[in-house]
């Protein structure tokens, strides 16, 4: 379980260099990296002689939407980076599938009818390595405010502390539970709605058809899994 804790550790802090929310337009670049982490994953589990694996074909209808949903992230006049962040992001979705790889191995050592346990004691050694890390950030970083806050938003600063519990605990539910084939597919559809959700947020500011051409590749990818299902 320690090394799984310890490649969260290393996951966290390259996706801190490439996505240091200075420039909003680092998330376009790692989303579009994405398509990485579903390779390596795809390539683990399909070669695994033992244990649950993929076949060819579940790698044949994943990989579409892998990377057509990538795509659908293109949005060149959106995407900014400095050299650190650009390295970063592609060295960013190799580092998340070792941590994933690793915390399914683990859980699979263990088993599952003891996933709550599990699920305690890895998020307690990941607690115990990211302290330190957050602590430095935390007294490094400063929130410049050039207006008066609202109560709307001391409501959302209050909620975006329940949000990000409940998002990690399901993040991580889902990572130990479903498959490696099924949680990347819901992971895919999850950034492909979040790329149309950002056109629609934005109205459409920056459209780009290739990043359009890939959100109907990607769609007709989901609609083909759910088909063969």
């Amino acid at each position: 379980m320690l090394p799984a804790a310890g490649a969260k550790l290393l996951e966290v802090l390259i996706a801190s260099l490439a996505n240091s929310h200075n420039r909003t337009g680092e998330l376009f670049l790692v989303r579009t990296f994405d398509f990485l982490f579903a390779g390596a994953v795809l390539f683990y589990f399909s070669s695994r002689q033992t244990g649950k694996g993929l076949s060819k074909t579940d790698c044949w209808l994943i990989a579409p939407l892998a990377i057509a949903a990538s795509i659908s992230w293109l949005e060149p006049g959106q995407m900014e980076y400095t050299g650190v962040s650009l390295i970063s992001a592609f060295l960013l979705p190799f580092s998340r599938a070792t941590s994933f790889i690793l915390l399914k191995n683990s859980m699979e050592c263990l088993g599952k009818g003891h996933i709550n346990a599990f699920m305690l004691e890895y998020t307690r050694f990941v607690s115990i390595l990211l302290f330190l890390p957050a602590l430095v950030s935390y007294s490094l970083s400063s929130v410049e405010v050039t207006a008066s806050w609202e109560s709307i938003d001391m409501v959302l600063m209050s909620l975006s502390f329940l949000f990000m519990i409940c998002n990690l605990y399901s993040n991580l539910w889902l990572t130990l539970s479903l498959g490696p084939g099924t949680y990347l597919v819901l992971e895919n559809s999850r950034n492909l709605l979040a790329s149309c959700a950002q056109w629609i947020i934005q109205n459409m500011a920056h459209p780009s058809l290739i990043a359009f051409g890939a959100k109907l590749v990607a769609f007709s990818s989901i609609f083909r899994i759910w088909t063969r299902s």
